[in-house]
């Protein structure tokens, strides 16, 4: 079984997220976007953004977690909640760009608004977490277990077909040259059946054909089948394999058995 992931992301997946948010930060605070070039000197100004990409990574990295988990659990459409984190998430993070470089440039105060900063946040933020979101989904379905040995549900030809038997979610189909896993559901992989056959107990399904006996086990019954195979019967199919022919007609009871 593959172990969980965190809801809130590995210590690796932090790791890596705030070295590219220090990374980017160093970079747009060299070219420094929005007039910013004209602030003064480049220090201060690379330490602004990598603060910044740094606070807002930690809030979206939340955030969007937070969104895709919720929408996997009550199936809603991921883009649309993801847009939405991003529209809650920008407000504190213009609170605290407007705060850093009001502190860093005072003589910014009252000349960039908050719905300005806000705007800034989202044009930088938007691509950013699109980015994020895409590569995690990219990445989460590359993991996605498939079982070795399943098969697409294409079932061989009329005739060929021994028996089929439920495992979990797949079915096993065995044939003369020996059995493979198809997708389920069991009663679709019956129903594309072509030949004559009859469900005989919860899980099993037989092809007529294949029958070469019964065995009566007490008050238990079992067919048995070509290639070493044996099906329980359930003592609810009993009468409908009786009545099809499967099995012989249940023997009159003795004279002194009646009452």
């Amino acid at each position: 079984m593959a172990r969980a992931e965190p809801l809130l992301g590995s210590a690796r997946e932090w790791a890596i997220d705030f070295a590219v948010a220090i990374t980017v930060g160093v970079f747009v605070g060299v070219i420094g976007p929005y007039g910013s070039y004209l602030n003064g000197a480049p220090g201060p100004r690379v330490f602004h953004f990598v603060v910044c990409f740094c606070v807002g990574t930690l809030i979206f990295g939340v955030l969007q977690r937070l969104a895709v988990a919720g929408a996997e659990r009550w199936k809603l459409p991921v883009w649309p909640v993801i847009i939405l984190a991003l529209l809650v998430g920008c407000l504190p993070l213009a609170l605290f760009i407007s705060w850093l470089a009001t502190t860093l440039w005072p003589f910014l105060i009252g000349r960039i608004t908050l719905l300005e900063w806000y705007g800034q946040c989202v044009f930088l933020s938007g691509p950013i977490l699109s980015f994020v979101v895409v590569r995690r989904m990219l990445k989460a379905r590359r993991r996605e277990p498939i079982a070795p040995s399943a098969a697409p549900a294409v079932l061989p030809p009329s005739g060929e077909v021994l028996c089929l038997r439920m495992e979990d979610h797949y079915v096993r189909v065995h044939t003369p040259g020996g059995s493979r896993l198809v997708t389920g559901p069991f009663e679709r992989v019956i129903a594309g059946m072509a030949h004559e056959g009859m469900r005989v107990h919860r899980s099993w399904w037989v092809a007529r054909a294949a029958v070469t006996g019964v065995v009566a086990d007490g008050r238990n019954l079992r067919l048995t089948l070509r290639g070493d195979l044996a099906a329980p019967v359930s003592r609810a199919s009993v009468a409908r394999l009786r009545a099809a022919g499967w099995l012989a007609p249940e023997p009159p009871p003795e004279p002194g058995d009646e009452k």
